[in-house]
């Protein structure tokens, strides 16, 4: 039996804004690459011939068209949709296999999606993996009301499951054994797969002097400050109050430091507003991609001062991994798979701790920033796309062992 080539994603809209939307569209130009053959993502709630959809060559993104609202069933419209353009690209396309990066609703429409293929002949592997904040908000947080077990059994229709990180697959199965107790979570433990992210080749590319000259003059940086920044979605789980704190203490104890908050999200207007009486601390929001690598690159660390809320903990964290892809150290909280994104200890910081700690570390990593840019240099060429890409090869390729594949439905 010939291993799955050819996939088609499921994952919300746009490829560049949220996480896994991000992996899927980078796994795709990998697969793409290392295989030959066309790879395709469906996705929905944005716009067709959107930049962010400049997928590369050998990947097509196909947008899930709006369908006449049916009144006796509303609020299953999006859903039959996304089904509905699931089954045209994989149909169309002959595709091996059909791979979600989210689980609510993704599961449950690409698990209908396969089982309507094998009608007509070719029922395509099914991969489902778990990441991001549904793993807590639909599934960990809902044991009681039953969502959980109706998630718990779309997910392991899979032909296989795997994971983002470890802490994802940890916090799964013990949802399964609190749902299903023990004994199918010991039936379970060792089939989960861990599949980490992986950045494209362009993550670990430095921008020129002079892009990075242009950037800092545009932003209003001054010339030879210490660059302390974060980037990523500006929402409040991020714990931006940190890096706040972090700029006021630099005020008096360090004035060589400036420090930049930049990204996109719910928080950018009040945070500036906010953070406005402060000198040394910039928000940049709604940069584009080379302009957050141009912060990036310029930075001395990066800082994620993630925290827990309701429905939401970090399961992984690429925008570390990008800081790091360019040599740059950073701290972030430990928790979730946040300590799985990072080189080690000395990167981290216990959760709920104050803004001295942070102040503490960051003053240790600045004294020592060559040695700590190089470690996470070396931690970060690990997780490339092509790594990634290959790694979902031979998942599908278990896939295939494991059911049986590319026959009818029995």
């Amino acid at each position: 039996m010939n291993s799955p080539q050819r996939f088609v994603t499921l994952s919300k809209y746009p490829p560049y804004r949220s996480g896994h939307a991000k992996q899927a569209l980078w796994n795709n130009r990998a697969l793409a690459l290392l295989t030959g053959q066309e790879q395709h993502q469906v996705t929905y709630c944005g716009l067709p011939n959107d930049p962010a959809d400049e997928a590369g060559p050998g990947v097509r993104v196909h947008h899930v068209a709006n369908v006449r609202p049916n009144p006796r069933n509303a609020d299953g419209q999006l859903a039959r949709a996304i089904s509905a353009e699931l089954y045209r690209v994989a149909a169309a396309n002959n595709v091996d296999a059909i791979l979600t990066y989210y689980i609510d609703p993704h599961a449950a429409i690409a698990n209908r999606v396969a089982s309507a293929m094998g009608l007509v002949g070719k029922r395509p592997v099914v991969i489902h993996s778990i990441e991001g904040t549904d793993l807590i908000d639909s599934m960990c947080e809902h044991v009681d009301d039953g969502l959980a077990s109706v998630l718990i059994g779309d997910v392991l229709r899979a032909d296989v499951v795997c994971a983002v990180s470890s802490y994802v697959a940890g916090r799964f199965l013990a949802t399964v054994e609190e749902v299903a107790g023990p004994a199918l979570r010991a039936l379970l433990a060792d089939s989960v797969q861990i599949r980490y992210p992986g950045l494209p080749l362009a993550a670990f590319e430095a921008p020129s002097a002079a892009a990075i000259g242009a950037f800092r003059a545009n932003a209003g940086l001054r010339p030879g400050s210490v660059v302390v920044s974060t980037f990523g979605r500006l929402e409040p789980e991020k714990g931006l109050e940190t890096v706040t704190g972090l700029a006021e203490l630099a005020l008096h104890e360090a004035p060589e430091l400036e420090f930049v908050i930049g990204g996109a999200g719910s928080l950018g207007e009040s945070l500036a507003t906010s953070t406005a009486r402060l000198p040394n601390l910039k928000v940049l929001c709604g940069i584009d991609y080379q302009e957050a690598q141009c912060l990036r690159a310029t930075s001395a660390v990066g800082v994620f001062p993630t925290r827990i809320i309701q429905g939401f903990v970090e399961t992984f964290c690429i925008s570390a991994l990008e800081y790091q892809a360019l040599g740059v150290p950073v701290l972030a909280t430990a928790v979730g798979g946040v300590p799985e994104a990072t080189p080690g200890e000395s990167a981290l910081i216990p959760p709920d701790s104050p803004v001295g700690a942070w102040w503490n570390r960051l003053t240790e990593v600045l004294a020592c920033q060559a040695a700590h840019a190089e470690v996470a240099a070396t931690f970060a060429a690990s997780f490339t796309s092509d790594r990634s890409a290959a790694r979902i090869l031979d998942i599908a390729a278990l896939g295939a062992r494991r059911r049986g594949t590319f026959v009818p439905l029995t």
